[in-house]
């Protein structure tokens, strides 16, 4: 399964790269609800807790997996979190960008916490895509979108 050591790397390696890239300049918008007026910085440390918290939400359903019935439980979830990833890096396009002191700043901080989340996503992916989802049908393609990415 080399290869597909080979693929989760790459995978976690671009979505790790996609978060820490700076949006592009956006053009100005209509004033937007308080609580969408958060300052650049605010906005992407609330990005970094959300892609962190969605990585440790993957990893634990990973974790969880231990054979045919408990996969074919976890590919719900494990959908959804593709999703959400999804939509997050999507939404990271949309950030505000930061000061080039700030955004190196912000991508060291991104990082330092993301890099041990990553490790063990990536650890228990390995895992499960070494026992072949351990048969489930279901867990494979919920997670087709991360090893095909």
């Amino acid at each position: 399964m080399k290869i597909a050591s080979i693929i989760v790397s790459g995978v976690l390696c671009c979505t790790l790269a996609a978060a820490q890239e700076p949006a592009p300049a956006a053009p100005a918008a209509p004033a937007a609800p308080a609580a969408e007026q958060a300052t650049p910085e605010a906005q992407h440390a609330a990005f970094t807790k959300d892609i962190i918290e969605n990585v440790k939400e993957m990893t634990a359903t990973l974790k969880g997996v231990t054979d045919t019935a408990t996969a074919d439980a976890a590919a719900p979830k494990a959908k959804a979190l593709v999703a959400r990833n999804r939509e997050l890096m999507q939404a990271s396009r949309q950030l505000p960008q930061l000061a080039p002191d700030t955004a190196a700043a912000q991508k060291a901080l991104f990082a330092a916490q993301a890099k041990p989340a990553m490790a063990d996503l990536r650890t228990e992916l390995m895992r499960v895509l070494e026992s072949q989802c351990y048969n489930s049908d279901a867990l494979l393609q919920a997670l087709a979108p991360m090893i095909h990415h």
